[in-house]
């Protein structure tokens, strides 16, 4: 029972529509490889990158994801994605079934795989995930001392190396073994497994060469574990997954504390079983070398928590070996939990309260990537240079490739020094911004709405007379610079305009806001955000957001209705109240905005603004 639960649960995180804008150059580089049978060694993806040395270590994951889109398009890479993870914790569960209960075995599982949600998606680490997990089940087991086992050990190993530049873990965990074989020899001549465990380090390590670029495939591996230090680029270091995994945006998330909840149990079941000397020291020392790579980079996490879950079963004792009734009311506690877990997922609600352009379902997220665009492009035959938002260069280049190819996309290594970094400083300076429209030739320019150069350029763009906007939808704009030809129908912003983008639901309405809110567009910004409000009537934000705009728009009126009905709801809500302070005293009613100042900082007496204002407002009625 509590099995199905976990399954349920793990499900409804794991099948989601995909917002990873990597995808979709490694499907790309993946049907190049087939299609040439040679591996790419000089760049030809992205032309900010043209023509320079291209390491492609994840050849081998690219080939498989491309077969995947062949058969089912982004649905298939989707459910490839799942079939691996599905794996990898089956073998993660499997670990821990040998040491306790199912139901120890099923929460242990849950933890793990929650505190692995960020990556749940279809990346090259995927492959790195399923190593880490079998290799953990095979080496407990000892499944390393025949050669057909060894065999098995290379092939896995020769697989890991073409496919991910974490392929360094495999003779790692193999080494923790025989580190402590060789203390026990030292210490008591104890020689049955040193002997075994050394060939599988040959073994591993000749598998670690089996690929075309042999000790440049190491290189490339420890690349992957700098390119987040302090020595790291400006940009590397803006990139959330590579940001410290205790730093306040990944406290923010759901799987931060599911990590956390397991790095916790993993100390205490430690503590006391190594006062017991009972500690197994190899695979103790697999999860301290896996904590410590945890804690590089919110991305590392996964590799913690793969091994922690059968450590922490090995060593606590079995709390859920319960027996009659008492396990059957547990049991049944624990589904319900985990199946309400699920819901979290299901009704979108994770995916807001995460940040993440996402929702449940597979394919191509519409939120992030604007599916419509290639049809677009297509039959307005736009030819050209694009300048795009980074994140959705790999989407670009999967839909217009091989005639057409972004400017930039995800390959940070792949870019000149500086190169990247001067590319993403030019929509904020006036000057390289010309001077790179000159250089590269850009006709035509794609912006995701939530993204950093959406920022910089969508407040001037509406007004610049060099640019046209021809295309919109939930995720992106495009833009034609005007002296291209043919020149389709420019998409209007101002007041009045009916646009048939209608949002579906929250996200679509609050990614739409981004670039209303942008581009300035307050009356077509105010009609969506009400629009948004009919799928989130529990919501404070979106009125509080309603409300100012209808200030700023000099619809005093309304913002004021806005903000009574606010407060109704929500009586301590403090941008209402403030707000409607402000209005009553506009109109001159000093005395209603004084008790509406007071309620305030009786909710909040540290709120220096109010205080502020309350002085004004008495000042104003003595007078």
């Amino acid at each position: 029972m509590s099995l199905c639960a976990v399954i349920v649960a793990i499900g409804a995180f794991l099948i989601n529509q995909s917002d990873d804008y990597d995808v979709w150059w490694h499907v790309v580089i993946g049907k190049n490889i087939l299609s040439d049978l040679s591996i790419p060694t000089v760049d030809q993806f992205a032309r900010a990158s043209l023509g320079r040395p291209y390491h492609d270590s994840h050849w081998l994951f690219q080939i498989m994801l491309a077969v995947s889109d062949r058969f089912g398009g982004m649905v298939g890479v989707e459910a490839f994605m799942v079939a691996i993870w599905t794996a990898t914790l089956a073998f993660c569960r499997k670990a821990a079934s040998q040491w306790s209960s199912p139901l120890t075995s099923d929460v242990l599982l849950f933890l793990a795989a929650m505190a692995s949600v960020e990556r749940f998606i279809p990346r090259p680490e995927i492959i790195s995930f399923l190593m880490i997990s079998l290799f953990y089940l095979l080496l407990q087991k000892g499944k390393y001392k025949t050669w057909p086992e060894m065999t098995i050990f290379a092939a896995l190993q020769a697989i890991w190396a073409n496919s991910h530049g974490l392929f360094v873990f495999g003779p790692v965990m193999a080494g923790c073994y025989l580190l402590v074989a060789v203390v026990r020899f030292v210490k008591n001549k104890e020689e049955k497994e040193i002997f075994s465990l050394s060939r599988l380090m040959l073994v591993l390590l000749a598998g670690t060469l089996a690929t075309p670029f042999g000790l440049n495939g190491w290189r490339y591996a420890l690349l992957l574990f700098t390119e987040a230090t302090s020595s790291s680029s400006v940009i590397l270091k803006s990139v959330g997954e590579l940001r410290p995994t205790f730093c306040s945006a990944a406290m923010s998330t759901t799987a931060f504390w599911f990590y956390v909840v397991l790095l916790v149990v993993a100390i205490i079941a430690i503590i006391p079983a190594a006062l017991r000397k009972s500690v197994p020291l190899e695979r103790l020392l697999i999860v301290c070398v896996m904590g410590a790579a945890s804690l590089t980079g919110r991305r590392n996490v996964v590799l913690f928590a793969l091994v922690a879950a059968p450590l922490i079963s090995e060593l606590l004792p079995d709390f859920f070996s319960l027996k009659g009734k008492c396990a059957r009311i547990t049991t049944v506690a624990t589904t319900i939990v985990i199946l309400a877990w699920s819901w979290y997922p299901l009704s979108g609600r994770f995916y807001l309260a995460n940040s993440i352009p996402s929702q449940f379902g597979w394919g191509a997220s519409p939120l992030f990537f604007p599916l419509g665009l290639p049809t677009f492009l297509e039959r307005i035959n736009f030819k050209g240079q694009v300048f795009n938002s980074n994140a959705l260069g790999g989407f670009y280049l999967y839909h217009r490739y091989p005639n057409q190819i972004p400017l930039t996309d995800g390959r940070w290594e792949v870019y000149e020094n500086g190169k990247l970094e001067s590319i993403w400083e030019a929509p904020h300076n006036k000057l390289k911004w010309r001077q790179l429209i000159e250089a590269y030739d850009i006709r035509g320019l794609l912006i995701g709405h939530a993204s950093p150069e959406a920022k910089a350029l969508l407040p001037f763009l509406p007004t610049d007379s060099g640019w046209r906007l021809v295309y919109l939808d939930y995720a992106a704009s495009f833009w034609l610079r005007t002296d291209v030809a043919p020149l389709p129908p420019a998409i209007s912003l101002s007041a009045g305009t009916s646009l048939a983008l209608q949002p579906l639901g929250v996200e679509n309405g609050l990614m739409m806001n981004h670039f209303f809110e942008l581009t300035g567009s307050k009356e077509l910004q105010l009609r969506n955000l009400q629009q948004t409000l009919a799928f989130a009537r529990d919501s404070e934000s979106i009125p509080e957001r309603i409300g100012t705009i209808e200030i700023e728009s000099g619809k005093m009126a309304e913002a004021e209705y806005t903000f009574k009905e606010l407060n109704q709801r929500y009586p301590k809500n403090i941008i209402a109240l403030k707000n409607l302070a402000f209005l009553a005293y506009q109109r001159g009613d000093t005395k209603n905005a004084e008790l509406l100042l007071r309620h305030v900082l009786s909710i909040n007496p540290n709120d220096k603004e109010s205080r502020k204002n309350l002085l004004l407002v008495g000042h104003r009625s003595i007078k």
